[in-house]
């Protein structure tokens, strides 16, 4: 009986892990925000602007560059769902639903020691929060999903307690 042996190459690739801090050892980053279905009041510029705002306010050492190979990036994925569609679900109001997901990630660049070198884009943090509510609020609650996603990224300062006299 001959017996098969069978070698599996696995590659490890070895990132700077994301600090506590978020963005550290960041210098460069790009903001991309992908809107998969429009939104009445949210647009793909404003929530790129509310990231942006974000990585200045919170992580000043890294720049702002449209260029750079690492990213942020946001990608939301709610679309309407009539009530109809949505048959044999409880449903409080007849209408349209808002159901998805909102996912921002943090994406560096990584040297591959082949021949040629080669850098390839690779997550190195990345959460998503899901969406369910109206339509008709649905830019409020990814707008609160983002909001929730960027402090998990970028933690705020503890606010250090008040001085006694």
């Amino acid at each position: 009986m001959a017996v098969s042996l069978r070698v599996v190459l696995a590659l490890l690739i070895a990132t700077a892990p994301v600090s506590a801090a978020g963005l550290d050892g960041v210098g460069g980053l790009a903001v991309v925000v992908e809107l998969e279905h429009p939104v009445e009041g949210l647009t793909a510029d404003a929530l790129r602007r509310r990231l942006a705002a974000a990585v200045v306010e919170r992580a000043p050492a890294a720049a702002l560059d449209d260029a750079s190979p690492d990213r942020l990036r946001l990608t939301v994925a709610v679309r309407p769902h009539s009530s109809s569609a949505l048959r044999g679900f409880w449903l409080p109001l007849s209408g349209t639903y808002a159901i998805g997901t909102v996912r921002l990630g943090l994406e560096r660049v990584v040297h591959l020691p082949a021949q040629p070198p080669r850098t390839v884009p690779a997550i190195v943090w990345q959460r998503e929060r899901v969406v369910a509510t109206r339509w008709s609020a649905a830019g409020a609650a990814i707008t609160r999903a983002v909001g929730a996603l960027l402090d998990d990224l970028l933690p705020r300062e503890a606010a250090s307690p008040p001085r006694r006299p």
